[in-house]
């Protein structure tokens, strides 16, 4: 079969139609990785009757967070925010981490981490939409979907990023239980003996997150704990501080997950040009947001999806 890319392998995985949706999922093999069994799934969204190619609007990729898929941003009966930026004239794309929704699982699953993926197949995806566009894209994460993108920024291994928005994202929170001594390494052999955690057996969401992106977590918010690249140690947030790439930094009121406090300690550390937005109601908003209801939720629709896209088309474009 032709790679529909001459960077790297991509195999066009399938092609749906959901609605008046399209959707075309591909899988990114870009070899890059130390585990070469790496693939990556990106899904292009499109409005069924309308023109492709570069005609389709600006290109941006959406991450969702962690313990869960692509199905954050858009249903199985085509809803969400991804249908909502595509309707409002962006090329929308949906990234999924390794072994998440249409991503397999690579042979090393367990070792996968913030930073493999910061390293490797966030740019790849960043080059294949280049590739199919002519443009490279903004990036929009939702907590650890955020940080994935914050740590990629902060590594600077995107070139030529325009913006990106991070909803609910932040490194900085010290995790109260994980600051008494002994808990983060005994926390973190636990996991690894484990490999995984399931999410729908803990609750969380219907997808599993492997031993390396959660020790990861584990290991910034333990005691002594900071936002680094586990593998030379590089701490991340002296580049941070002096990055220079538009970013809205966006948090809930009421979000008990990644409270805003943190998450505006975050965005307030960046060096270029920010923007914040606080989803609560003295700042406006009909409600105080949560975490998840950010995105997913009716209040969202109306009220939060169209600040992003008007952030995206003055910043973005």
């Amino acid at each position: 079969m032709k790679s529909s890319s001459s960077l790297f392998p991509v195999t066009l995985a399938r092609a749906d139609i959901l609605g008046d949706l399209s959707e075309d999922i591909y899988l990114v093999k870009h070899n890059r990785d130390p585990d070469q069994s790496v693939q990556v799934a990106v899904s292009r969204i499109g409005l069924v009757g309308s023109s492709h190619g570069e005609s389709r609007g600006f290109p941006l990729v959406l991450v969702h967070g962690s313990f869960t898929n692509k199905g954050f941003w858009l249903s199985t009966k085509g809803q969400g925010m991804a249908r909502y930026l595509a309707e409002a004239g962006f090329d929308v794309w949906l990234f999924e981490h390794r072994g998440h929704g249409q991503s397999p699982r690579n042979d090393d699953y367990s070792a996968n981490t913030v930073e493999r993926y910061a390293r490797y197949d966030l740019p790849a995806v960043h080059e294949f939409i280049h590739e199919k566009t002519g443009s490279f894209p903004a990036w929009v994460g939702h907590s650890l979907g955020g940080t994935i993108i914050a740590t990629a920024v902060a590594a600077a291994t995107m070139k030529a990023l325009p913006a990106f928005v991070m909803m609910g994202t932040q490194v900085v929170r010290p995790n109260p239980v994980l600051q008494l001594p002994l808990a983060g390494p005994i926390a973190r052999a636990v996991v690894a003996f484990k490999k995984e955690v399931d999410g729908r057996q803990v609750k969380i969401g219907p997808e599993n997150e492997p031993a390396g992106v959660i020790n990861e977590y584990l290991a910034r918010h333990s005691l002594l704990g900071n936002w680094i690249l586990p593998s030379d140690k590089t701490r991340l947030m002296p580049a941070w501080q002096t990055s220079q790439i538009p970013l809205l930094g966006i948090s809930g009121a009421a979000d008990t997950t990644d409270p805003a406090k943190y998450c505006q300690k975050f965005y307030r550390a960046y060096g270029g040009p920010t923007e914040e937005l606080l989803l609560g109601k003295e700042n406006g908003f009909s409600k105080d947001y949560a975490h998840i209801e950010m995105v997913v939720s009716k209040d969202a629709a109306s009220e939060v999806w169209p600040k992003v896209a008007n952030w995206l088309r003055a910043y973005a474009s």
